[in-house]
């Protein structure tokens, strides 16, 4: 499927878009926008979005509950560079059961498509742990400020690895989590990008990111890292907690030349 022009939402209110611009203190250390901001402003504009239409975090709060990520697929043609406007337009296409899907455009002022992102997200209750029934929730939920248009850039593969040895051993702390006290769902990404030495971020970068969270991980946790290539171009990364070597992240990466 080709991807959607975001100009498909133009003048639709079900949708938002959010302006940036790429300061010095958001760049990578070869100019690019870094996947740290990058990452943490799409889940910015995915909580305005859903504030601004009442079941943001503020929201379900009340009522107890938070929203989980479950899976992220980021495509990119490119990240922005120094000094680079660009715009975030976010919009829910569908809600089901358990699990809603919100996609993002990342574009140009001028029309240019910088890449797409699709994420998938559950509604969690604080008391349980189990996820709420988003078919039924009260007074019939947001199903109707859904927008039927997806960005066409597919979902995240199955990772499976079988490695013994980790190749890394982290412990997370106070800057790793987010507001619901877990290590924040972009957090992962950084440290699985860490695994790869500095030289590759000159010649290359990492073109796609297929994101699954599978559970938790809270402050003083030791996270173990494993990896294994697919291919030249494909990484698979797998971070386990390591007091019951329960899987918390799996990720496939895939490199392009600069």
């Amino acid at each position: 499927m080709t991807p959607q022009p975001y100009t498909y939402l133009k003048g639709d209110s079900r949708g938002d878009a959010f302006s940036f611009v790429v300061e010095p203190f958001s760049e990578d250390f070869v100019g690019n926008l870094s996947w740290k901001f990058f990452g943490n402003q799409l889940l910015r504009c995915a909580s305005l979005h859903a504030g601004r239409r009442g079941f943001g975090f503020d929201d379900m709060i009340r009522h107890n509950h938070v929203w989980v990520l479950s899976r992220l697929v980021i495509d990119l043609e490119r990240m922005p560079t120094t000094g680079e406007p660009y715009t975030i337009e976010t919009w829910v296409s569908r809600v089901y059961r358990q699990f809603t899907d919100r996609h993002f455009a990342i574009t140009s002022p001028t029309g240019f498509n910088y890449g797409f992102a699709t994420s998938t997200w559950a509604l969690i209750s604080l008391d349980s742990r189990s996820s709420a029934d988003l078919e039924n929730l009260p007074n019939g939920g947001f199903s109707d400020l859904t927008i039927d248009i997806e960005p066409g850039i597919g979902t995240a593969r199955r990772v499976r690895l079988k490695q013994d040895q980790p190749i890394k051993t982290y412990v997370a702390g106070y800057s790793d989590l987010d507001i619901n006290g877990h290590v924040n769902s972009i957090r992962y990404i950084e440290t699985a990008l860490d695994l790869f030495p500095v030289e590759q971020f000159k010649t290359h970068r990492p073109a796609r990111i297929e994101a699954l969270y599978t559970a938790e991980a809270y402050a003083a946790d030791t996270l173990l890292y494993y990896m294994t290539p697919v291919d030249d171009t494909t990484h698979l990364v797998e971070i386990r907690r390591q007091h019951d070597n329960l899987p918390v992240f799996k990720a496939a990466i895939v490199w392009k030349p600069l």
